[in-house]
């Protein structure tokens, strides 16, 4: 489990832990990370293992999937590291951030499918979630840079499905609309009208919340969906109708 520590990750790794599984949780943010790590490890003994690591960083990606077969097989990634920014006219958003956005949101996401996707191709069983989002269909002003790296992780699912399905390794995207998390909230708080604007167009008439993405997780992860590969489930609320 990538971005582990907040939000969507830590939504979908309680679930998971809540199902009985035993989760390796990898984060950038080591005191978040850890204080994740205690609380889940209280309730759940045993079946939970931090690691920090940036998704970023080929290298580091290598080493912690090393570790993490080491301590037994990994049966299903799932990818919810991922960052945003606030919104500025594509010609204003400096180089640095768009590299940064791509490498984490994008690179990040080949980086970990290919290390934790060569054992399960092995050992022809898996299972690989990635967090899209609607922006990679829908895009939004200001966030060039985020859509961009959404639409690129919706055709990494679908071509590393297309390739891997012989071998019964699935891969499949969740792709939220506007969810309640650490990174969107100050985005919202600083941007009131932006708030009322998704809500406005949500016809369920309210943003999400990472528990309404666990369901979606975890049928994805199991026998389910054994017969599912390649696919983005849009999970928004109706956002868009």
């Amino acid at each position: 489990m990538t971005g582990g520590a907040r939000g969507i990750g830590l939504g979908a790794v309680t679930g998971f832990l809540d199902r009985g599984a035993s989760v390796e949780l990898w984060d950038l943010r080591a005191e978040e990370l850890e204080a994740a790590r205690a609380e889940l490890a209280a309730r759940h003994p045993g079946r939970v293992h931090a690691e920090r690591v940036d998704v970023a960083d080929a290298a580091a990606v290598e080493r912690a999937a090393a570790a993490a077969e080491e301590r037994g097989p990994v049966s299903v990634l799932l990818n919810c590291a991922g960052i945003s920014s606030h919104r500025k006219p594509a010609v204003e958003i400096p180089q640095a951030d768009w590299d940064r956005m791509l490498a984490v949101n994008l690179t990040g996401c080949w980086n970990t499918c290919r290390a934790l996707g060569r054992p399960m191709l092995a050992r022809g069983a898996g299972s690989v979630i990635n967090v899209a989002s609607t922006n990679a269909i829908d895009p939004s002003p200001g966030i060039a840079h985020y859509c961009v790296s959404k639409a690129g992780v919706a055709m990494l699912t679908k071509a590393l499905a297309l390739e891997w399905a012989a071998r019964q390794v699935r891969v499949n995207a969740v792709a939220p609309g506007p969810i309640e998390t650490p990174m969107t909230l100050p985005i919202l708080a600083a941007n009131p009208a932006l708030r009322k604007e998704w809500e406005a167009r949500v016809p369920m008439g309210r943003l999400g919340a990472p528990r309404d993405l666990v369901g979606a997780f975890v049928y994805l992860a199991g026998d389910a969906s054994s017969w599912m590969t390649g696919q983005v489930l849009y999970v928004e609320g109706g956002w868009l109708l």
